[in-house]
């Protein structure tokens, strides 16, 4: 009987409130399970309760969560980090703004939240259809105020720090290597610079070194080790620019310094000194990111020192 009264609750609910989903309640009968229904328009769960006050707009909220389409299908979930947002100021979507205020700070459960409180008639491209209801699995980690968020982002902050600059120096030493390995296979004769990045020059060219503040000209063609070429202007005007302004990437900046007019030779350049772990995918350009990149340079004119 007490299942029978939800359901005619649910049904009720869902005939006089045109948010709630039809698909949803159906799911709840296959299921057999019996969620509390809001009148904004979701259904939830409170498996287990938290202490304190229930989360409400303005609060910042750290929640573990994993979501669910209603065929079982998981689309997206918090992993290894928890997911922070501030509760009413649609950083989310609505079935998460007004869902989460019935948690309290420890507590767990279930929100289902149908799709015009979801992602709508657009949904997501791969990850959510369009018109899907939506079912979150969460844990309400914490509940914090704008002084404990502050201090919460910046223990963020500084253990993201840590964890890029681990990744440089790893990355680093592996980029090193591999620039070894590239040039004893291609039988250049490297240059290592204090910065990692390693040059040779084929051609040694005449008058003084380029140096900051001038003005340069230079045909080149970049290539990842493997001997893909990504990009190249040997065919075209070359390329000019003043050395020294961080117009282009470090490597550049640092290398092309041993270079007079008219040298020629290669660029061995670490991640670091490039693109690090960006990727690149600009036309036919395609750079993976943490990418060695070697570079076949011509310094075609040093015009002198920039006023």
């Amino acid at each position: 009987m007490k299942w029978l009264l939800t359901t005619l609750t649910l049904l009720f609910f869902t005939f006089s409130n045109p948010l709630f989903s039809q698909t949803l309640t159906t799911y709840f009968e296959k299921k057999e399970i019996e969620p509390k229904a809001s009148p904004d328009g979701f259904f939830f769960n409170v498996e287990k309760n938290g202490k304190g006050a229930k989360a409400k707009k303005g609060d910042y909220v750290k929640i573990s969560y994993k979501g669910i389409l209603i065929d079982g299908t998981e689309f997206d979930a918090s992993e290894n980090e928890p997911f922070v947002f501030r509760v009413g100021y649609r950083q989310v979507i609505l079935g998460w703004d007004l869902g989460v205020q019935e948690f309290q700070k420890g507590g767990k459960g279930q929100l289902y939240i149908p799709s015009k409180l979801g992602y709508g008639k657009k949904g997501i491209a791969d990850m959510v259809p369009a018109n899907a209801d939506l079912v979150y699995e969460i844990e309400l980690l914490d509940i914090m105020d704008s002084k404990q968020y502050n201090t919460y982002m910046k223990e963020v902050e500084a253990k993201e720090k840590r964890k890029y600059e681990e990744h440089v120096k790893t990355q680093f030493a592996t980029d090193k290597k591999t620039i070894q390995k590239y040039a004893l296979e291609n039988k250049l004769k490297t240059k290592r610079m204090p910065s990692g990045v390693s040059y040779v020059l084929k051609k040694k060219g005449k008058g003084e070194t380029a140096k900051a503040g001038d003005v340069i000209e230079v045909h080149y063609e970049g290539q990842l080790t493997n001997g893909d070429i990504f990009d190249s202007n040997f065919d075209k005007e070359p390329f000019k620019f003043v050395l020294g302004k961080g117009k282009t990437i470090q490597g550049w900046e640092d290398a092309l310094k041993n270079f007079k007019k008219g040298s020629e030779g290669w660029l061995l350049i670490p991640s670091k000194l490039a693109y690090g772990p960006r990727s690149i995918r600009e036309g036919k350009i395609n750079i993976p990111e943490n990418s060695v990149l070697i570079f076949k340079i011509k310094m075609v004119t040093i015009n002198g020192r920039k006023k």
